[in-house]
């Protein structure tokens, strides 16, 4: 028998390739993409054609330069070119959806270049990241070019929304004094990043992923369903609003994350039972910034964090293809002692 060794991602499926998955990706991204230049207009458009360009830019330089150290061809096209995968395309769209539309384009092209540079390349390439590209791009941009972001000098202002600004003043508020569950759903009159607002569309790209079976349906679903659950509990227990968990799924980045970021398949873990502790801790990081952090939002943090803790869930001694008894009875304990410790948390911040 012979051992293939690569890096990932890695596809069960003879017929799938990265480019296929990327351009999944990027065909479930264009609904959000148009609907954020309909909704701001030649402004948008803008953003994503920097995010774009300034990823793929970087990418082509660099691989350039590493066949010119190694071939001493001035070749325009060389061996390691690596753009038709459409992973800098597919990244740079990710990363131009979470920003704002009023952003200056030079900071859009810095956060672009150091994304890429930082969270990819210096780290092998493709396949070897351990961070989201995008997310990186977002969180570099965010703590370097807080005051560019649009609507406030917070790192998460403008993909927190209005919503999650009221939250964050005063839990109790009710924020459907200021906007419908319906609103938000359909995105239309909603401020926030250029593809957070819309959950509709958010789900229509996550169904052809589904269909595509592009992307591992449990990570987003564990996900949310975190989150979603933990804010069920506050509302039972404490005094808030009872549509309080809707809110908060329907808020911010949070589905756009779930989705497109949280799924990536090279800097989540292997096994299921490792994106589903994974998938968990983005809900309970989440939770616990938008609750008890100084940002609204989150996700993107979220992300960051838990990808640096995906590759201690892959270790053979402690990774495993199937739940056990024993691993579901202490994951189940576990999550009711976080959930329980969040819910009295609250209390106290109230």
């Amino acid at each position: 028998m012979q051992f293939v060794v690569k890096t990932s991602p890695h596809v069960r499926k003879p017929e799938a390739r990265v480019s296929r998955m990327m351009g999944d990706v990027s065909i479930a991204l264009t609904p959000l993409v148009l609907f954020a230049i309909f909704v701001h207009g030649l402004s948008a458009a803008l953003v994503f054609l920097t995010a774009v360009v300034s990823m793929g830019l970087t990418e082509y330089a660099y691989y350039w330069w590493q066949d010119y150290k190694k071939l001493k061809s001035t070749a325009l096209k060389n061996p390691s070119f690596t753009l038709g995968n459409f992973t800098a395309l597919t990244s740079g769209l990710i990363y131009g959806l979470i920003l704002p539309d009023q952003i200056p384009l030079l900071v859009v092209a810095i956060g672009g270049v150091v994304g890429i540079f930082f969270s990819k390349l210096i780290f092998g390439g493709m396949g070897h990241n351990i961070f989201n590209i995008a997310g990186f791009a977002r969180v570099f941009v965010g703590l370097a070019y807080a005051t560019s972001l649009g609507y406030s000098a917070n790192v998460d202002a403008s993909a927190g929304a209005t919503v999650l600004g009221i939250l964050g003043q005063d839990l109790t508020a009710d924020p459907g004094l200021t906007y419908s569950l319906s609103t938000m759903f359909t995105g239309f009159g909603m401020p926030g990043s250029l593809g957070e607002t819309s959950a509709m569309l958010i789900l229509v790209g996550a169904l052809y992923l589904f269909i595509r079976k592009s992307y591992d349906v449990f990570v987003p679903l564990t996900y949310l369903g975190t989150v979603f659950v933990i804010m069920l509990a506050v509302s039972l227990f404490q005094p808030v609003s009872a549509s309080l968990p809707l809110y908060y799924l329907l808020s911010g980045g949070l589905m756009f994350g779930a989705i497109y970021m949280a799924t990536d398949p090279v800097t989540m873990p292997i096994t299921r039972p490792g994106r589903i502790y994974y998938a968990f801790g983005l809900g309970v990081v989440t939770v616990l910034i938008r609750l008890f952090g100084n940002l609204p939002e989150g996700v993107v943090f979220a992300i960051v964090i838990m990808n640096m803790f995906a590759p201690a869930l892959d270790i053979p001694r402690f990774a495993k293809t199937k739940f056990t008894l024993k691993s579901a009875l202490t994951f189940s304990v576990v999550a009711l002692v976080i959930t329980f410790s969040i819910v009295l948390g609250v209390g106290y911040v109230i």
